[in-house]
């Protein structure tokens, strides 16, 4: 069973932090005996966890092989440290790209906001794990007034993204009041919140959040962060549909995990899983270079796989952009499958999803390769 209880404020409060707070949410659900405790206990003494009690009843054992457990609990795997791992892998904390503690800026035309550095959720993958519930990030109220002072004085400026952290962690009067400060300027035609609320504590998005949302005058945005269709729960699609009904488009963005959604099938069911929810995939990360995730990251190669293995089986408009976030803060690159080649006269050589080779051009009278 479930611990639903429908307070949101109650789920962030009992989230789980240790095993033992599992055993005590949930008393004989998992069966913990055959996991490495130590191992596991280590990795929470490293990175530390969180995990709210709606979210971890998602899981339906207790196992890396459980899709829930793995992005909730550590591992013991993450005491691995691989060489090419970095504790900022997307450079937000670059010089010349972070002019303030709450502010990144990667491109002219769209700025991060980070107003808080707490999650209801520590995702094992996270690529700011090093700034998740770290109070060395918190940002004072001050450091909101500059960020906005800052924002305000730069007219090229045109999409403001909250982030974190999760920014739906906030009370809604500290969350609307941040808002309505930017959706008074009016270089300022986008506002995009980037939250797992609805997946680990859907109650969050309350019908008064979501109204108020939706009477901002900036157009506004939702980005979600489902990763595996275990996770698209009928709260889940409650919390979606009530951002829906006020007119605010919701995205979704997931990560590619080796064992998680890796496989063509599993993907395939994440995507209309989503579909049904009203909410648009549009998204699917490389697995960042964080440290500890080495057993959670695939090579390119298997996410071209899965993306060929998509493409033609779910509509276009469903099939999430594969993206590469370039080390460094040098920003996002589609990691495009190779489906278009030149042909050895001037033409193209294109792969057809079915696996086909045809010519287009110069050489469209030649015969189909198989």
């Amino acid at each position: 069973m479930i611990p639903s209880h429908p307070d949101w404020r109650w789920q962030h409060g009992h989230a789980a932090t240790s095993l033992a707070d599992v055993e005590t949410l949930f008393p004989g659900r998992f069966d913990l005996s055959g996991l490495d405790r130590p191992g596991i206990e280590a990795a929470i003494a490293l990175y530390g966890m969180r995990a709210t009690p709606y979210y971890l009843g998602l899981a339906e054992r207790a196992g890396e092989d459980d899709p829930v457990w793995a992005l909730a609990v550590p591992s013991p795997r993450e005491l691995v440290t691989s060489p090419e791992e970095r504790a900022d892998p997307i450079g937000d904390e670059e010089p010349g790209l972070h002019p303030l503690p709450a502010i990144t800026r990667r491109y002219r035309d769209r700025v991060l906001l980070f107003p808080t550095p707490t999650c209801s959720v520590h995702c094992r993958h996270c690529f700011r794990k090093r700034m998740v519930g770290n109070a060395e990030y918190a940002v004072t109220a001050g450091d909101l007034d500059d960020a906005v002072a800052w924002i305000a004085a730069e007219p090229e400026i045109h999409e403001v993204i909250l982030t974190g952290g999760d920014p739906l962690t906030l009370g809604d009067d500290k969350l609307l009041a941040l808002l309505g400060r930017l959706d008074v300027l009016d270089h300022v035609w986008s506002l995009r919140l980037h939250t797992r609320m609805p997946v680990v504590n859907p109650f969050r998005v309350t019908s008064a959040l979501a109204t108020a949302l939706g009477r901002l005058r900036t157009n506004t945005l939702v980005v979600t962060h489902f990763n595996h269709a275990a996770e698209v729960s009928e709260q889940a699609a409650v919390a979606c549909a009530r951002l829906r009904s006020q007119g605010i488009d919701v995205l979704n963005q997931s990560v590619l995990l080796a064992g998680i959604n890796t496989d063509v099938e599993t993907h395939r069911a994440l995507i209309w899983a989503l579909m049904r929810t009203g909410v648009r995939p549009y998204a699917l990360h490389h697995a960042d270079l964080v440290p500890g995730t080495a057993h959670l990251r695939t090579s390119v190669q298997a996410g071209y796989a899965l993306m060929r293995g998509l493409r033609g089986t779910v509509p276009g408009y469903a099939l999430p952009r594969y993206l590469l976030d370039v080390p460094g803060g040098h920003g996002k690159v589609p990691l495009d499958y190779p489906w278009v080649s030149p042909g050895v006269l001037g033409g193209l050589r294109i792969e057809a999803p079915d696996g086909s080779i045809h010519h287009y051009g110069s050489q469209a009278t030649r015969a189909p390769e198989r």
